[in-house]
């Protein structure tokens, strides 16, 4: 739900008993604005709490532990990263293209959850890192059934750890890419997908070929 939507609706229980299903969104709302602006270690349940206007067991009767708010912020955010690349890839049909649609709508969704984006891949020690792996894990398999679909020559149709080794390839040197371009304001989110999928595309292709020889 939308933050205005969702404004919309506690509204109606000003005076009265907000169902709890409508609590457990505003919990995981605020938990998400929090873990943004404190990460996974600076956030508190008893900031969430005082945020949510609700006392703390409430919160953990709604929404579970904080590892628990933690996974479900980072399912969001996976499933619309996910459906964001999914969508830009499906109507492209070549490597380069589809690596330059999926670089181009991964680049777009980080700038545009910019700040979430940096708190919630910064919280990598502790209970949190299962769920930043989860993240990088589901976009791997994206680039790999890509590769899958493109590299089915020689060895990369006989050993599939070789399309996975080269999907996490990809997607860290895409990832990384991003964390230094943040911090680039003159570098525009066209220029920087263009130099990536050529870059990449170029280099899978000609590796592709020199295996089958």
């Amino acid at each position: 739900m939308k933050p205005n939507d969702l404004a919309a609706q506690l509204a109606r229980y000003a005076r009265g008993k907000v169902p709890a299903a409508l609590r457990r969104e505003q919990i995981l709302a605020r938990a998400h604005e929090l873990f943004v602006e404190r990460g996974y270690h600076g956030s508190s349940m008893d900031e969430l709490a005082r945020r949510v206007g609700v006392t703390k067991p409430v919160v953990y009767k709604l929404a579970g532990s904080k590892q628990q708010l933690f996974r479900d912020v980072m399912e969001t955010i996976n499933a619309q990263l996910t459906a964001a690349i999914t969508a830009a890839v499906a109507p492209k049909t070549t490597l380069e293209g589809k690596l330059r649609a999926g670089i181009g709508a991964f680049l777009a969704f980080v700038r545009g959850h910019r700040d979430g984006w940096v708190a919630l891949l910064s919280a990598e020690a502790g209970p949190a890192s299962t769920e930043v792996a989860d993240l990088r894990r589901r976009q791997v398999a994206i680039v790999a059934a890509l590769l899958a679909q493109h590299l089915d020559g020689g060895p990369f149709a006989a050993e599939p750890r070789l399309r996975e080794a080269l999907a996490f390839a990809v997607n860290g040197a895409v990832e990384f890419a991003s964390c230094w371009w943040l911090e680039q304001s003159n570098l525009d989110t066209d220029t920087l997908a263009d130099m990536l999928s050529r870059m990449l595309a170029h280099g899978l292709l000609a590796l592709a070929d020199r295996e089958s020889e």
